[in-house]
């Protein structure tokens, strides 16, 4: 992978004072995976579809609804968005208590390497 061509996640200025890049292929992935599940749809004013929006489930009630929904819209943005990046293998959404938890078991096309990625939030329990 030419490293050059990509900015790391998150942006950072590297020793040699230009924009640091991600060390591999698969790190990239990661950070582009991790941007699209956190970054709320209308976010960015250019891509305004992009995104998951899993930061707002923070001000949601946690039961097997919020779950669920949380999974097919996980789904649906890695499908639409990373498709020629990464096939998921598999995605856990769980909520139990207070906690939400997504867990994604995908793999790199362009290296064949499978990774995993866990995100949890404590989302707030409205009545």
């Amino acid at each position: 992978m030419d490293s050059g061509r990509h900015l790391a996640f998150p942006f950072r200025i590297g020793s040699d004072g230009r924009s640091a890049a991600p060390q591999s292929l698969d790190e990239h992935v990661r950070g582009e995976i991790i941007q699209l599940l956190l970054t709320a749809p209308g976010e960015r004013p250019f891509l305004p579809a992009f995104g998951a929006g899993l930061k707002r489930l923070v001000f949601e009630r946690n039961d097997p609804i919020s779950a669920a929904l949380a999974k097919a819209t996980v789904s649906q943005s890695l499908s639409r968005w990373l498709a020629a990046r990464i096939s998921v293998e598999a995605l856990e959404v769980q909520a139990t208590d207070a906690l939400l938890q997504v867990d994604l078991r995908y793999k790199v096309l362009a290296s064949g390497e499978v990774r995993a990625l866990s995100l949890r939030q404590q989302p707030g329990n409205r009545p």
